[in-house]
Order: C-alpha cells, then structure tokens, then sequence
C-alpha cells in the first residue's frame, strides 16, 4: 500500500512539474522556472550544475539501492503495473482498455513532456487547434512513442532504460573494489567531465 502510494505520488509530481512552473525551462523565452520563481540566467545556470552533481549522487546512492528508483518513483514502470494488472483481471477484453488508456494517458505524459522545455499554455493552444508547429509535432510524435512504450513494450522498456543501462555498468557485487570497476570509471567519468566543462563555462 504504501509503496504504492509514493509511486503515484511520484508519478503526478513528475507530471504536473512544469504546470506550475516547479520545474521548467522556457527555450523560446530563455526562461528558467523553480519551484515558481523565475531565476535570473547565473542563477540557473549554477542550478544545472547542481542539478548534475544531484545526478551523479543519484546514480551513485543506485549502485548501493541497486533498482529502488525503478520500484518506488519510475513512472513507466507504475503506469505499466497499472495495465498489466487490468489485462490480467479482463482478459482479452483488457487489452482494448489497456490501449485506450495508454493513449489518453500517453499523450498527456508527452504534453507535460514538452512543457519542461516550453510553455504549456502556448502548447495547449497549438494542440486544441490542430496548429501543425514544433509544438503539435513534438506532443503527438512524443505521444505515439509513449504510446508504443506503455502498449506494446512496456514488458522489455527496462532493458533500453538508460537509467537502467547506466545503473547496471556501474552496479559493483563487491563494494571493496569499485575503485577498480571498468564500469563505474566509464559512467563517473564521463558525468565529471561534464560537470567540469559546465563549471568552466560558468567561469
């Protein structure tokens, strides 16, 4: 019970984020929006910054919790739950509910998407009249393939994950010797570097 909450909990916040503006960069305006205050451009960049070092000690707490993210916060894996729990209950006849679901659930995980990185009152706009610009060209593209995903391979998504692929090269059996782990050098260092060309950038 519990656990189900916190993954439907992490699944609207994850959601409803760029609503009302918790989160959302605005490319068109370069605006940068959180927790509803607009940042000044120093301000935000040095949040990207952090935003990153708050990624790699994510991925890092991953190699300790190994697939908690997965069970407790992943929305793809609570939606997929989700239908899978009503095709086993209906049969054959789930899976026509299943489909309807995941495309009306598809396209609004694709609309709030999109609103990380654009208005959503300019999105929506574009969408109830079929204005065929980038904004209706990502919210449906977006869509079909969020669709195909909670559909059709909702089952095999964890396999191409990136958070999953990222998570399984860097996951160590033996804690004493991630030093000398290939693969905890190839994801690390590759997000320091990063991390290192944006604080010289900012420099």
């Amino acid at each position: 019970m519990v656990k189900n909450v916190i993954r439907w909990a992490s699944f609207i916040i994850i959601f409803t984020l760029p609503f009302w503006n918790g989160f959302r960069m605005d490319i068109d305006n370069e605006k940068l929006f959180l927790f509803g205050f607009q940042l000044s451009y120093e301000a935000g960049y040095l949040f990207f910054v952090f935003l990153f070092l708050f990624l790699m000690a994510f991925l890092a707490l991953s190699m300790i919790v190994y697939r908690a993210f997965c069970q407790y916060a992943c929305p793809h894996n609570t939606f997929s739950m989700l239908l899978n729990k009503i095709e086993g209950k209906l049969g054959e006849k789930g899976k026509a509910v299943t489909f309807l679901l995941s495309l009306v659930v598809s396209f609004f995980m694709a609309y709030a998407s999109v609103s990380y990185f654009y208005d959503p009152i300019t999105i929506w706009k574009s969408l109830i009249n079929f204005k065929m610009d980038k904004y209706f060209f990502l919210v449906t593209s977006t869509g079909v393939l969020y669709t195909a995903l909670s559909y059709k391979a909702r089952n095999s998504f964890c396999k191409v994950c990136p958070y999953g692929l990222a998570q399984g090269i860097s996951q160590v059996d033996d804690k004493t010797k991630w030093l000398t782990h290939p693969g905890v050098w190839i994801t690390w260092g590759t997000t320091t570097a990063l991390v290192l060309i944006l604080l010289v950038g900012w420099f």
